[in-house]
């Protein structure tokens, strides 16, 4: 069973991805749950507040890559699978916990309002683009690392660049995924195919 504390971040997270941070107000939350503004007060003393806990949640905790992604057997291949599968359970997860009310918003998605939802973090969240930046740097070194591995262990060719390797795989998913927010969300098994065809370029 729910808690408040979850029914107002949800409902919290629904509005951000659907509007501005300047739009939402903690009345539209409070009926939107069942609550008065008193009783969102108890949990959350401002609007600020609540933002950096719906960011907190639904991005930095759910993106972190030991939250994310199953552990690999320590093969690239492995790890792309695995990657891939978490990609998929985090983005049912967002566009189930952010379902917008079509009669109320028509032509917007869960999947386009996430990236709206990452916009705002730049704007509206205390340090927001050191915050983004740190968990993109996070998100590079996992790859990094994989793709080291990978080498050390003649997975990979020796002579590739690491660097440039981990840009083909996460510059072709971020694009992707902004790309396709815009119809029905990301195709994962487009992705996963992008993915293998990057990997058969770089194994051995």
């Amino acid at each position: 069973m729910k808690t408040n504390r979850e029914e107002i971040l949800q409902s919290a997270l629904q509005l951000f991805m659907s509007m501005n941070y300047e739009r939402v107000s903690l009345q539209m939350i409070a009926r939107s749950v069942g609550l008065t503004k008193t009783g969102i007060f108890n949990y959350y003393p401002t609007k600020l507040d609540l933002f950096v806990a719906v960011v907190d949640t639904y991005i930095f905790h759910a993106q972190n890559p030991q939250n994310k992604y199953d552990t690999s057997n320590g093969t690239v291949a492995d790890f792309l699978e695995k990657y891939v599968q978490g990609v998929q359970r985090t983005m049912a997860e967002i566009v189930r916990l952010g379902n917008l009310k079509q009669e109320d918003m028509p032509g917007k998605s869960a999947n386009a309002g996430y990236f709206h939802l990452f916009q705002q973090v730049l704007f509206y969240y205390p340090d927001g683009k050191q915050k983004l930046h740190q968990w993109l740097e996070n998100e590079y070194d996992f790859w990094r690392e994989t793709v080291r591995e990978g080498i050390r262990h003649g997975e990979l060719r020796e002579e590739i660049d690491p660097e440039e390797s981990v840009a083909l795989f996460r510059q072709v998913f971020v694009g992707l995924a902004f790309e396709m927010s815009f119809y029905n969300g990301l195709d994962v098994e487009l992705l996963r195919r992008r993915f293998r065809y990057i990997y058969d370029l770089l194994k051995r």
